[in-house]
């Protein structure tokens, strides 16, 4: 009697340790979840710069939409390290959530963003990367910023003249993967000279005092390429403050709301930027509601190249409320 019982007992028991192991983002009766029934769930950074701060705004303003076109709970958890952003992965796992859309600190998430797929938890990362097998990679192109904008500043000055230019390169790879098809394009145009400024950080203050010192010491200047939004609202203050009226175009990456406005603003300068948007947060969440409603062939990264805004289209990305 008592050799049934025990065979008995860890019958059931293996039956409760396979039932809780096979896991696999279902109701409580076993069955897939409805799209009425499932999270999405935003893992990012917390807002500690604008382009963060925005992107933030852009994936809470977008989860009510989706709620509103049928998902049934959405979050946004936010992190101030890879640790604190690893034990909200690990968190999820254990609620057992239906999609996670994750925004990594860096590659040190590595870890923790594997133990998700293991978890057989469907992942969509947005811009950093994480070397895991995730459903899709959603970025923009540093590459073809550089590239197009360098294009349109060498084929606006007509081919000649002076084009100065604005590096950080404490900020790592975004500056060598914006200035480099920016130097490769210029080759193609030997009768374009180049005047380097050089910033320690992204900052319109330091635009402005470089800017200034490059005005200074070079008497005509046909254009000023940017790697970033906020360096060409410092550039496009020292032209103000200067005087000058030989300046004809400046660039800008990015997508700050405070930039689009110079552009609808100014009637002298050609400004434009070239978009790494923020708002790419809704593309890959867009991705992820996809998933839900049971789309399974995506690809594994997908590119978003940049839209150039300028005077002509500025109107149509002016989003009220944005904080970049």
């Amino acid at each position: 009697m008592l050799k049934r019982f025990i065979l008995s007992a860890t019958a059931m028991l293996l039956v409760v340790v396979f039932v809780v192991g096979c896991g696999g983002n279902g109701n409580s009766s076993g069955e897939p979840r409805t799209l009425g029934e499932s999270e999405m769930v935003v893992v990012m950074p917390a807002a500690e710069q604008g382009w963060i701060a925005a992107v933030l705004f852009f994936a809470e303003m977008h989860g009510q939409e989706l709620r509103n076109q049928g998902l049934g709970r959405f979050r946004v958890l936010t992190s101030q390290s890879v640790a604190e952003q690893a034990g909200q992965l690990d968190e999820l796992i254990t609620q057992n959530v239906d999609v996670i859309v994750l925004f990594p600190h860096s590659d040190e998430l590595d870890f923790a963003a594997q133990r998700v797929i293991d978890a057989n938890i469907p992942m969509f990362v947005f811009n950093r990367n994480v070397n895991v097998a995730f459903e899709s990679r959603l970025l923009g192109s540093n590459d073809l910023i550089g590239r197009e904008s360098a294009t349109k500043i060498a084929e606006g000055i007509g081919g000649s003249g002076t084009v100065a230019y604005i590096a950080v390169p404490a900020i790592g790879s975004t500056n060598v993967d914006r200035i480099t098809p920016f130097f490769e394009v210029m080759a193609g145009f030997p009768d374009i000279q180049l005047i380097s400024m050089t910033t320690t950080a992204i900052s319109i203050e330091e635009a402005l005092t470089v800017t200034t010192d490059m005005l200074t010491a070079n008497p005509h200047v046909d254009a000023i390429f940017s790697i970033d939004d906020s360096l060409s609202i410092g550039a496009l203050q020292a032209i103000r403050e200067s005087g000058r009226t030989d300046i004809q175009f400046i660039s800008g990456a990015g997508g700050a709301q405070i930039y689009f406005q110079s552009i609808q603003e100014e009637q002298n300068i050609n400004l434009f930027s070239a978009t790494f948007s923020p708002t790419m947060i809704m593309d890959t969440m867009d991705l992820a509601m996809e998933y839900l409603n049971g789309r399974r062939d995506f690809p594994n990264i997908t590119i978003i190249p940049p839209v150039i805004v300028n005077r002509d289209n500025v109107h149509e990305h002016i989003v009220p409320g944005s904080p970049w």
